[in-house]
């Protein structure tokens, strides 16, 4: 019996562990913020707590990537911070340049110490959970993955990297780089997306053949392989690949901030464009790779075919 306490502590354990790295992938540091601090300042609040909010949102069964969670609504917001607020607190969910000029060389550096620390333990869990029979060059899910793990590490991981990236800039500190520039991590991919990407003409994406022609990350800080500026940016332009824009070697650009849109509803990740329909779709099973119960098929099929899924579908879906 002990034993099988002392297991199922230890799995209570690496599930608190996944929770808090996925809530970091998502709202950076924002989880940290004392309450306390966090109502002191009513404007910087406001933007903390929407700007987290938008990039909690689930992620869309689509071809053309997520959305900026930076819009007109976190800019207005973003705008009402003065000199005064605390954008050490802001700093905390948005690294961005703009947002750490503000701050003093200490605290940029007290961040990079935060970052680097995130980026290391992270490496290290992707490290133990890369399997020798996962394909680096496709990164394609195969039975056995536990891609929900892995693709919540790897979007702490990431998140960690553009932190440190940011933060190094802020301090002019990219020269850094050219002795250790530890690279990306890329999330598997569905079969089904993959697929569908395949289908429209699409290939590997280009992120992908870096990542899959470095030495991998964990290997890299652990200090077991070597990989320099230099080799990121050779490997970037076989790719095809700008590697200070596209984020490989210095923070990735400003973008464009997104229009604002009401929260799509999601039945497995297909946008629909009515709460009811979408509880109905989900109750009958459509988009859930199982068969459809036949009590509901009937009125799934009416509405699909009245046009309530508002997102993207592959050709094969919409036609039938």
């Amino acid at each position: 019996m002990l034993r099988r306490i002392a297991a199922k502590a230890d799995t209570l354990e690496v599930e608190r562990e996944k929770r808090r790295l996925l809530l970091i992938a998502v709202t950076g540091f924002g989880a940290r913020v004392p309450l306390e601090r966090f109502v002191a300042d009513p404007d910087a609040a406001c933007f903390v707590a929407y700007y987290t909010a938008r990039r909690k949102l689930r992620r869309e069964f689509s071809l053309s990537g997520r959305d900026n969670p930076f819009d007109e609504i976190a800019e207005v917001l973003l705008r009402r911070c003065g000199d005064d607020a605390d954008w050490w607190m802001i700093a905390q969910v948005r690294p961005t340049r703009d947002v750490l000029d503000r701050l003093t060389d200490g605290e940029r550096g007290r961040l990079l110490g935060q970052w680097s620390a995130v980026m290391r333990h992270t490496a290290r869990l992707l490290g133990r959970r890369w399997r020798p029979a996962m394909d680096r060059t496709t990164m394609i899910v195969r039975p056995g993955d536990d891609s929900s793990t892995w693709n919540s590490l790897a979007g702490a991981y990431n998140a960690a990297r553009a932190g440190w990236l940011a933060c190094l800039a802020a301090l002019d500190a990219l020269e850094l780089l050219d002795v250790s520039c530890p690279g990306k991590a890329m999330r598997l991919m569905a079969a089904d997306l993959a697929a569908w990407h395949r289908s429209t003409g699409g290939d590997v994406d280009p992120g992908t053949r870096v990542w899959a022609a470095l030495p991998p990350p964990w290997e890299v800080l652990d200090g077991t392989a070597s990989c320099t500026r230099a080799d990121v940016e050779a490997a970037c332009r076989t790719a095809g690949l700008d590697p200070e824009k596209s984020g490989w070697t210095a923070p990735a650009p400003k973008r464009r901030v997104a229009v604002f849109r009401p929260t799509p509803e999601l039945v497995h990740g297909v946008a629909v464009a009515d709460p009811v329909w979408a509880a109905l779709l989900r109750r009958a099973g459509v988009f859930s790779g199982r068969t459809v119960r036949p009590d509901l098929a009937p009125d799934a099929l009416r509405g699909l075919q009245g046009g309530v899924v508002t997102g993207d579908l592959p050709p094969i879906v919409e036609t039938n």
